[in-house]
């Protein structure tokens, strides 16, 4: 409908132009639109500007006598008297006289801004009482019922409920009345929250239900619930367990940082002192954004901005629907790979600002020579074949690795990480800034490091150069028993970079593995490297089967990989990564070498120690797996994470359905899973350092400094330890600020990757339209199924609606995430009515295309052949 013409005056500023004001409202912008059949009218008004009516007790007054009230305006609602309430009508409109309104359209009537606000001075019910008839209202007019009907009235409360007080909180955590736990949004589902208990993952979770229970919470801050009256609810299906539930009454500590990604609009009503934010990430509220935030000409030219991202910031929130916030800058258009990739870096609250001037001084050039008297205090390893095995065109080289033989006949192997902490000085602005970032970003085109570049590259251990390690040898017998081990700060030089390919294709004996071969240093051959290599990966070999015979996990979650055209940075080609013989060889020793140092750091720095643990994962959620699985016909034995292991390895394959069926076990098992953390060993218990996954109670991370602050401060600490420097007078709760940071940015960082990841798969959705692929069912439920893409390793949920091209029903059993979806596909043309079956397990073919939001892959299914149905 056309909106009438609004003039710059608001209703209503003061004395005896309010009246004339209103009624020149009422005569000339409001009179002819009752004439419309638009029914829906009075109610898009609410939210017109125009009706901000004075607060003003003298202009509501006036506006309330009996005089007033007589006034006629020619085609308006006019009140003519408070004694003759049934007179009350609006000509020429679609509203009835008052005494045949409904109940409904009498409330949505006297909710109107302009009477609401008009009337506020006085006791609105006592009058509006008076005006409209017992029968009508629902009610006599006696004062104690209009109290109680009013209070049926009143509209749903929609404000948070006060936090409780910082002493009522500690003294609640102690007395067990509340618990403390990381609340946790579920992104596809997001009225759904869950906190799991602090240190008891043997319990459901909790879930808090509802935007008003979680009480302005958001993902990741520390809380403090409440329990409240649980019921079966929603989550029945997911246990017949009654489903606990709880209500935040304290944030403990705010992790989530308010900011948001999304796109300004107008309000339906053309509103010009608010407007609406919308964010990408549904769990964060809608904002409603105060005009003095809007960008220029946003009013005037709001259509101009409809592709373009902001980010917005929440400064307020105390209405469940709206918060109220501010933009902080413009991200640029919608479906640009720069702006895409800005507003994942401002989403997940990363920060790239490349290093300025002002820290140029603080490390050496590109030209460094190692001094003579720095190479006199440490080992020289220079004339080692030493070599590293990275990705391929890898820039950022922290680690390599030697192997000779001894003369008794074992081996000597060595890991050599690149010595970052002896240029990167403590308690400097740069420490600092490095501290801040805490790691390496890596998105699909390129890698945001964490060190300044120019740093990065004088740590790198490139071939041919000499380079400042710190190392860890280890004497190994043939049969891979550790007799000894030591660590020394070291001088080496590399003889040989190799990618994984080049490994892999010594250890698979290929004709042309000689000839690819990369460039050799130091008088070193092709015939030394492949040699070592062969000996340091019989040995790994070893290794690796002793850590899973001893009860180590390995959750293999699909990491896909693209191809760029160099021209246009569009992805032309993926893959998915495999972890081969190549990559083991590194993992091992590079497990072996954080192991080994953690033991070092533990011992000699009890309270200092910066390690890294694993918790367990919840029993409970392991249980209930276990038992759907069951049903399935699968038996998951969950007693330990060697256990857990050993029955995923029942159930892989190399045929398509045996690939699906172990990408969705990985992925069922996953869930369970908790994250490991970087925490400080002052004041934990024994099982707080126990590595759950691998199944060792010590761990720490070393071999990758130029890309983890974590791993400095683990250099610095084994320094101290061999008398290289003192031992750092670091207070407890410095160490814990910095894991914590550590832990935040590393999450961060994986989230930003996997958001990098499906926007190049969006793009290559886009390019290579249509996409239709195989999908394995990960989860069924009454309205929609989760899937992932087996050939990208893409999670998606396939919704079941009224659009669906024919029926289906949802078949459920004791274990609703295992239910079966049993559907009837439409005749189409010449073909008869398909019918599907759907479980856990089904492979099915869906097509990938783009959703409505520029960065979001949308899955359907697609209709299967009458042979291959179920």
């Amino acid at each position: 409908m056309n909106m009438p013409h609004t003039s710059d005056f608001q209703v209503g500023s003061s004395g005896q132009s309010d009246v004339a004001s209103l009624k020149d409202f009422f005569a000339h912008q409001i009179s002819p639109l009752y004439a419309s059949t638009n029914s829906r009218y009075l109610e898009n008004l609410r939210h017109h500007p125009q009706f901000q009516v004075s607060q003003s007790m003298q202009a509501a007054n006036q506006y309330l006598s009996n005089t007033l009230h007589a006034a006629s305006v020619p085609n308006t609602p006019v009140f003519h008297s408070i004694v003759n309430p049934t007179s009350l009508s609006i000509p020429n409109s679609p509203i009835p006289a008052v005494e045949t309104m409904t109940r409904k359209c009498y409330q949505n009537f006297l909710q109107h801004p302009l009477l609401s606000k008009s009337f506020n001075v006085r006791n609105k019910g006592e009058h509006f009482q008076m005006m409209v008839p017992g029968e009508i209202a629902g009610t006599s007019n006696s004062n104690s019922q209009n109290k109680k009907q009013n209070k049926k009235k009143d509209p749903v409360d929609n404000k948070f409920e006060p936090y409780i007080t910082a002493e009522k909180m500690e003294a609640g955590l102690k007395e067990n009345i509340y618990i403390e736990g990381v609340l946790r949004i579920n992104p596809k589902q997001f009225q759904h929250a869950y906190v799991s208990s602090s240190g008891d993952r043997s319990e459901q979770d909790i879930l808090i239900d509802g935007i008003k229970n979680r009480n302005r919470a958001l993902e990741g801050d520390v809380v403090v619930i409440e329990f409240i009256e649980s019921d079966t609810g929603d989550n029945a299906e997911e246990s017949n367990n009654k489903q606990k539930k709880g209500k935040v009454v304290y944030i403990k500590e705010i992790v989530h940082n308010r900011n948001c990604i999304g796109s300004l609009k107008l309000m339906p009503d053309k509103n010009r002192q608010k407007a609406l934010f919308i964010p990408r990430d549904l769990r964060i509220p809608r904002l409603n954004i105060p005009c003095t935030s809007w960008p220029d000409h946003f009013y005037a030219e709001a259509k101009t901005y409809e592709n373009t991202l902001f980010l917005a910031k929440i400064i307020e929130w105390i209405d469940t629907r709206f918060a109220i916030g501010k933009i902080v800058c413009n991200i640029g258009q919608s479906g640009d790979m720069v702006t895409e990739t800005k507003a994942i870096l401002a989403q997940t609250d990363l920060d790239v600002t490349p290093f300025g001037p002002e820290y140029r001084h603080l490390y050496p050039r590109l030209d460094y020579e190692i001094p003579d008297e720095e190479i006199a205090l440490r080992e020289d390893c220079r004339k080692l074949c030493v070599f590293s095995i990275d990705p391929f065109n890898c820039r950022d080289i922290d680690d390599a690795v030697s192997c000779r033989q001894l003369a008794n006949g074992n081996y000597e192997v060595g890991v050599h990480i690149a010595d970052v902490a002896h240029f990167l000085t403590e308690d400097t602005p740069l420490d600092d800034k490095v501290a801040d970032k805490a790691t390496t970003i890596y998105l699909v085109e390129r890698a945001y490091h964490m060190l300044p570049d120019e740093l990065c590259m004088l740590c790198s251990l490139f071939p041919g150069v000499d380079k400042l390690a710190f190392s860890v040898f280890w004497e190994i017998t043939e049969d891979a028993k550790v007799i000894s081990h030591r660590f020394s700060k070291t001088v080496i030089n590399s003889c040989c970079q190799l990618a994984y390919e080049h490994a892999q294709s010594v250890l698979d004996d290929k004709e042309d593995s000689k000839t690819s071969f990369p460039e050799t240093y130091n008088n070193f051959a092709y015939e030394d490297i492949s040699k070592a290599i062969k000996i340091i990966a019989s040995i790994a070999r070893k290794f690796r089967r002793g850590r899973f015979d001893n009860g180590a996990l390995r959750i293999d979650q699909p990491k896909v990989s693209f191809h760029l055209d160099p021209v246009s940075g569009l992805p032309d080609s993926y893959w998915i990564n495999e972890s081969r013989e190549s990559h083991q060889l590194i993992e091992e020793f590079m497990l072996l070498a954080n192991m080994t140092v953690a033991a070092r750091i533990k011992e000699d720095h009890p309270s200092l120690a910066f390690l890294r643990c694993h918790p367990k994962p919840s029993s409970y959620m392991l249980k209930q797996l276990a038992k759907s699985l069951q049903l399935m016909g699968i038996e998951l034995n969950i007693n330990s994470a060697g256990e857990l292991h050993r029955s995923l390895l029942e159930h892989t394959g190399p045929d398509c359905t045996d690939k699906g069926k172990e990408m969705v076990l990985n992925m069922l098992c996953a869930k369970p899973m908790t994250r490991a953390k970087y925490f400080c060993a002052y004041g934990c218990h024994d099982d707080d350092f126990h590595h759950y996954a691998l199944n060792v109670p010590l761990y720490t991370h070393f071999t990758s400094p130029i890309r983890r602050y974590a791993d400095i401060m683990v250099h610095r600490l084994l320094a101290a330890s061999l008398n290289y420097r003192e031992t750092p007078k670091w207070h407890v709760d410095k160490v814990r600020m910095i894991a914590a940071q550590c832990n935040k940015q590393k999450y961060n960082a994986k989230k930003a990757s996997e958001l990098s990841t499906e926007m190049y798969t969006l793009k290559y959705i886009e390019r290579n339209s249509p996409v239709v692929t195989d999908a394995a069912v990960v989860e069924v439920r009454e309205k929609y199924i989760d899937v992932i893409i087996i050939a990208m390793g893409l999670n998606r949920r396939i919704f079941f609606n009224n659009d669906f091209p024919g029926k289906y029903q949802c078949i459920k059993n004791d274990c609703a995430k295992l239910s079966k979806m049993e559907i009837t596909w439409n005749a189409v043309n010449d073909s008869p009515p398909v019918k599907q079956v759907i479980q856990v397990f089904s492979i099915l073919q869906v097509e990938l295309y783009r959703g409505d939001e520029m960065v979001k892959v949308e899955t359907k299914l697609v209709r299967p052949l009458p042979e291959v149905s179920s």
